[in-house]
């Protein structure tokens, strides 16, 4: 069985982490437009108005995880979600420098050379366990899933510079066997991905750390002169998706580095039209809490002045699917970002409020549910 799971792609959607093994259909060139929706005043106001703010402050959200088993015959997975974490941070470094030897020798540009570039961060750490139904045979796991990628800004359609990400990750492996081993599969790797200032090319650093001494493998890939079209890392995936514009039911094509296949995937979204967060929905109306109670109270999820005396009733979401384009896909994990009801005000800044992530092969579904929301001065 293991040899077919070859054929499905593994999203790491929690961490905004996503790879791919096997069954790629080609990787056409796809563009899709990207606005600062993270900002208010998107509609009148240019993007670099913004940059001393966000090189002063830090947005964090947290996420608290429930997961809702299935049906899957042969074996299940369970997880610690009470002691589980996700979070991501937001925010800007005032000058990535093009001249640093840290970059590949054959990336880094003479003279001193620096731009301004957001900065997205995520962090997991859940565990859990595999457990075969007809034996109770388990195995326990412990999973942390890291990524720090940079970007340019919105008007450069976010192309990435650089990423760096730690995965230790338990996934389904089969349909399903009577051999603990036979059901899951552990990747561990730290992968550190370098991009180009042309975004022609991408050079990764992939080490596995499965094995004692492992050497470090680097893999070029090829952007497709990607300066022309939508490209993303797969780390920056969430926060890309974040600047696209919701109109409900629009689909939007992008392409995203797979450095451990050394190639592009294409990916899909599919945006549905607003819904309201029902407030006597227990994981819903922790939503509305958490944005009710955000600071700075710029970010404005109620009627009227910031003064919170009136809650907004109609907080509104959009839902986005995501898919990998692919002969065999894989599941497909639904985000909830707030909507954007007027460019010019957007008080609401699309954030993130719910993530929707199906395991393989019928085992549940992880959720994860706004908890906090906050901006820190740095």
């Amino acid at each position: 069985m293991k040899a077919m799971s070859k054929c499905f792609s593994v999203v790491l959607a929690a961490a905004s982490l996503l790879t791919l093994a096997g069954c790629k259909k080609a990787t056409p060139n796809n563009r899709v437009a990207t606005t600062a929706n993270w900002n208010t005043r998107t509609a009148t106001i240019v993007e670099k108005n913004y940059l001393d703010f966000w090189q002063t402050h830090k947005e964090k959200a947290v996420y608290s995880l429930s997961f809702k088993e299935s049906g899957n015959p042969k074996y299940s997975v369970s997880y610690d979600t009470a002691n589980a974490v996700y979070s991501t941070e937001f925010y800007m470094e005032s000058a990535y420098d093009w001249s640093s030897d840290k970059l590949p020798e054959d990336y880094r540009k003479e003279e001193k050379l620096t731009e301004p570039v957001y900065v997205y961060e995520t962090s997991l750490t859940i565990s859990g366990a595999y457990k075969v139904k007809s034996s109770g045979e388990e195995f326990a796991f412990s999973d942390v899933l890291k990524s720090v990628c940079k970007f340019r800004l919105a008007g450069e359609n976010l192309k990435p510079v650089y990423s760096h990400q730690i995965i230790q990750n338990t996934a389904p492996a089969s349909l399903g066997s009577d051999s603990i081993k036979d059901n899951y599969v552990q990747i561990n790797q730290i992968v550190e991905t370098f991009y180009n200032k042309e975004f022609t090319q991408s050079t990764a650093y992939i080490t596995d750390k499965k094995t004692e001494n492992a050497e470090t493998v680097t893999k070029k890939t090829g952007l497709n002169n990607g300066s022309g079209y939508s490209v993303f890392d797969n780390s920056q995936i969430s926060a890309a998706v974040r600047a696209f514009t919701f109109t409900g039911g629009a689909t939007r094509f992008f392409n995203t580095v797979i450095p451990q296949d050394n190639t592009l995937a294409t990916c899909k979204v599919t945006i549905g039209s607003p819904v309201e967060l029902n407030r006597e929905d227990e994981v819903q109306r922790q939503i509305v809490l958490a944005l009710e109670n955000c600071t700075p109270n710029d970010y404005i999820f109620f009627d009227g002045a910031a003064t919170g005396e009136e809650k907004n009733k109609t907080i509104r979401y959009n839902a986005v699917a995501l898919s990998v384009v692919a002969d065999l896909t894989g599941p497909t994990p639904v985000s909830w970002y707030s909507t954007v009801e007027n460019n010019d005000v957007n008080g609401t800044r699309c954030v993130l409020l719910r993530r929707d992530t199906p395991a393989a092969f019928g085992l549940g579904t992880l959720t994860y549910a706004l908890k906090s929301l906050n901006v820190e001065t740095i």
